[in-house]
């Protein structure tokens, strides 16, 4: 079984979450932790460059960290321990299609974080035109102000995280073709609103900027993703005299089952998934063990399934609050109190 790889992105993760948990994100010395060692040498560059941009990285980190739990919360795998750890970040031992959402929520995440704060102008390396008019017609005219879209945002994550990338096999090609997916879906994200202007509610200019939405649309879609990936291989073409050449670009994956490479869109991953019903840190699995289940559900998160078959516990548990408040003149409130009885499914 493949051990987790060390790789530069372990050592970024410890600088980024020690940046974050000590509120100096924000200014010179967060940046300087940031970029003090564990770095690729482009990272670096970066880094030093755009020192604002690495700070609103690791926020854009630990965003896609939180997204991550909240959309598989019902899951056997429900992200437990993804970023927690900083030696290790969101990189898991298996190839598996968990990986792959977590790969790919992740550059989503650091892609949205960077463009929102590209929107404000908080980021000095962000370059954008602030306002521009075109015109459809005689009639109509439209301004268009703001950098609402995602394209430095994407820009900034595929070169500072795909950078890490530095081994041409399959697991790095998988890692950079995840990571293509969820800037994609942020970019595919971003919509147009508009607001008119003229004399008695007339909409002779329309002033009209490009929004992101909210990032919990953005897990949703990947979530959904998640459902569709696809099981590939990793085929390596080489050719004559080119081998060498070629050898050292990452492999080419192809789907599993009609050797046609995957959609642009879609997260692929190279190894099937385990059942992580038991802790194993081996497999990146917490287990199932003590976590809430839904009786009534045969979903995920029913007690059958998310239990795997081990049988659960039921917790009565018994709740005091304050209702039926009542304001009296002057000046004082009366409640009752009221009782609520509710049910905990606890797996074995």
């Amino acid at each position: 079984m493949r051990a987790p790889r060390v790789t530069p992105a372990a050592a970024l993760f410890v600088c980024l979450l020690l940046c974050i948990r000590s509120s100096l994100c924000g200014g010179l010395l967060g940046a300087n932790i940031v970029c003090a060692r564990g770095l690729t040498e482009r990272q670096r560059a970066m880094c030093h460059a755009a020192p604002a941009a690495v700070a609103t990285l690791g926020n854009g980190l630990s965003m896609a960290y939180a997204e991550c739990r909240a959309q598989l919360a019902g899951r056997r795998w429900n992200c437990s321990g993804v970023g927690d750890d900083p030696r290790v970040g969101h990189v898991l031992p298996l190839a598996t299609r968990e990986a792959a959402f977590t790969y790919a929520i992740t550059a989503a995440g650091v892609t949205h974080a960077l463009s929102e704060a590209c929107a404000r102008g908080d980021l000095p390396a962000c370059a954008c035109t602030t306002k521009r008019r075109r015109y459809t017609g005689t009639a109509e005219q439209f301004e268009w102000e703001g950098c609402g879209d995602a394209s430095f945002g994407a820009r900034f994550a595929r070169r500072f995280l795909d950078a890490r990338e530095l081994e041409a096999d399959a697991r790095s090609a998988m890692n950079l073709h995840n990571n293509r997916v969820g800037r994609k879906v942020v970019k595919e994200m971003v919509r147009n609103e508009c607001k008119c202007h003229g004399v008695s509610g007339s909409c002779a200019v329309r002033t009209c900027w490009k929004t992101l939405l909210p990032f919990r649309a953005v897990g949703a879609a990947l979530k959904e993703r998640l459902r569709r990936a696809k099981h590939v291989v990793a085929e390596h073409d080489f050719r004559g005299l080119h081998s060498r050449a070629v050898s050292m670009r990452h492999p080419r994956l192809v789907v599993r089952r009609t050797g046609k490479p995957p959609r642009k869109s879609e997260l692929v991953f190279l190894q099937k998934s385990p059942q992580y019903c038991e802790p194993d840190a081996a497999i990146g699995s917490h287990g199932t063990h003590g976590r809430h289940c839904n009786r009534t559900s045969k979903g995920e998160d029913g007690c059958e399934t998310l239990c795997c078959g081990r049988g659960y516990n039921t917790v009565q548990l018994v709740q005091e609050s304050k209702c039926r408040c009542q304001f009296h003149w002057c000046c004082s409130v009366s409640c009752d109190t009221c009782i609520t009885k509710t049910e905990l499914h606890v797996c074995n």
